[in-house]
């Protein structure tokens, strides 16, 4: 009996020591799967810390790089006028109903939708909204109807200036404009994530840009004269107040988006003929007439023009086979008599119209904008003129003598404003962080007296009232001028000579304010072919308002 208590005694306290050990092993195994669970959990809220950074990631794509503005003397743009309009898109629902219609097709709206890859697409209009669309403008930087390619040049498939402004301004034009970029939020894997939106970065100054002295509006005009007559020449318009260029347009044009479509052209249209040299014919009679006002020959001097004249065995004819009778200055001028201006010359002396013909700047190359000059032209030297056949070409205009048309525009606007030569500008200044910086002031030099200039003023005006330039009368405002066709001594395939054709003078007639400078390549007539060109342009000028007002514009960049 004693033995069987001791027995269950035991068994109980065996029991009793088994559950405690139990109840330890449970404890431990409690405290082993919490701090598991707890490893576990962090785990979890880690790898949630990890996908919320990757989903705040964002990726930047710069767009492009636009070059700085070319401005007219308004502040009106030559180049950048026109835009383009892109869509960034995230792909969702939203954004593929939005953009349906800018799609060519359906199977490329639907392979491009099902990507989660953002993109980019061009669209038709800055309207398209949407979510997760978001449009912006890129400047064009040529548009399809251009404005003075040959001045403001072109830039090549690397966005480098090869001719013209674009060149010679190269590195300011580069650095200015602006970076366009689409900035979006992306996922681990690179995903854009929707709903995130779009952000369009815009950096840098669109405005800062180079100024000209070309006015926009005449420019095209001029452009659009010479187009629609079918020539192959230029027109140049210079400011009297300042001798700004406000117009230097050449034709034929090119295309700047497709300069090698223009390489082979027969017509050469890459060839800026404003700046070129050319045989100039009778509007160097102006010159020969301000020799000799200049020596005292007085302008009531006459000559008998019989039709022709025998120089030294020679026989050069006047442009009126029948003679022009006894003229003076004046009439010789009004219907260009060639016999009047050989024998005028011969009285001057070639060294005095050498002399003069420096003086007013022939044969000497015109700097427009660094790098960007005129020919030189040529004149005949001492030993050529001692030629009595030379001299008396000379004195026509013909022979040797070259200019451009720059050269004669100077000539024209120092007559029309008093005998003040003016040297020709094109650039008006740096337009930079909203100011701008003009280039220096212009230089005028007196070349003539006012009394001389005067009275040529006065013969230029007979010429177009009632000489060979009566063609060249504008609507409004008179004018005066001087016609030229100028044999070069150059046949065609066809045999026929090369002559081309001139027109120069100034506009209105009272307080000229405009030089103007019509050459048409191989135009055969100066009074029926380049005339009525300039008579264009001057009603161009007052249809413009520039020719009412002295009062110089305000430059206005946009």
């Amino acid at each position: 009996m004693k033995n069987r208590l001791l027995t269950r005694i035991k068994a109980v306290r065996s029991v009793r020591k088994m559950g405690k050990r139990i109840v330890s092993l449970f404890g431990i195994l409690i405290v082993l799967f919490s701090f598991m669970i707890w490893r576990l959990s962090w785990l979890i809220r880690k790898e949630d810390f990890a996908q919320a950074a990757a989903r705040q990631s964002t990726y930047t794509l710069e767009v492009c790089q636009s070059r700085g503005v070319i401005y007219d003397c308004q502040g009106q743009r030559l180049v950048n006028d026109q835009f383009r309009y892109l869509a960034a898109v995230l792909p969702s629902n939203e954004s593929a109903a939005a953009l349906r219609s800018q799609f060519a097709s359906a199977n490329l709206w639907r392979e491009q939708m099902s990507s989660r890859a953002p993109f980019l697409l061009e669209v038709d209009t800055d309207a398209v909204q949407g979510e997760n669309v978001e449009v912006f403008s890129v400047p064009e930087r040529y548009s399809m109807d251009y404005t003075a390619v040959h001045i403001v040049g072109y830039v090549d498939a690397d966005g480098v200036g090869q001719t013209g402004i674009e060149r010679i301004y190269q590195d300011f034009l580069e650095r200015s404009g602006e970076k366009i970029k689409v900035r979006y939020q992306i996922d681990a894997i690179g995903r854009a994530l929707t709903g995130s939106g779009v952000e369009i970065l815009r950096e840098g100054n669109p405005s800062d840009g180079v100024v000209l002295t070309l006015h926009k509006g005449l420019q095209q005009a001029c452009e659009r004269i010479l187009s629609g007559a079918g020539v192959k020449g230029a027109i140049l318009v210079m400011d009297l107040a300042d001798g700004g260029l406000r117009a230097v347009a050449s034709a034929p044009g090119f295309d700047p988006r497709n300069v090698a479509g223009s390489m082979d052209d027969p017509d050469s249209p890459l060839i800026n003929r404003a700046l070129g040299a050319y045989a100039v014919g009778s509007t160097f009679k102006l010159l020969i007439a301000a020799a000799a006002l200049e020596q005292g020959i007085s302008p009531k001097q006459t000559y008998t023009c019989d039709g022709w004249l025998d120089v030294s065995g020679q026989i050069f004819k006047c442009n009126q086979l029948a003679g022009h009778g006894e003229i003076d200055m004046e009439q010789a001028i009004a219907h260009s008599c060639n016999c009047y201006f050989i024998q005028l010359a011969r009285q001057i002396g070639a060294q005095s119209l050498r002399e003069m013909a420096i003086r007013f700047g022939f044969s000497q190359a015109d700097m427009l904008a660094e790098t960007l000059q005129t020919a030189k032209g040529t004149l005949p030297d001492p030993e050529q003129l001692e030629n009595p056949a030379e001299l008396a070409n000379f004195g026509f205009g013909q022979g040797l003598l070259t200019a451009t048309p720059v050269q004669i525009c100077k000539m024209l606007a120092a007559i029309a404003d008093g005998g003040k030569l003016l040297s020709p500008r094109l650039i008006e200044g740096i337009y930079t962080n909203g100011t701008l910086q003009k280039e220096a002031s212009f230089s005028a030099n007196q070349v003539l007296s006012e009394k001389t200039a005067g009275l040529l003023r006065e013969f230029m005006k007979t010429v177009v009232r009632e000489g060979s330039g009566k063609l060249a009368i504008p609507k409004t405002g008179g004018a005066g001028g001087k016609t030229a066709s100028a044999q070069t001594g150059i046949f065609d395939e066809q045999g026929e000579e090369i002559v081309h054709a001139w027109f120069g003078g100034f506009y209105p007639e009272k307080d000229p304010r405009f030089a103007i400078v019509v050459f048409v390549e191989n135009g055969q007539s100066g009074n029926q072919v380049a005339a009525p060109l300039f008579s264009q342009v001057a009603d161009s000028l007052w249809g413009l308002g520039l020719a009412q007002s002295g009062e110089k514009q305000t430059i206005m960049v946009e």
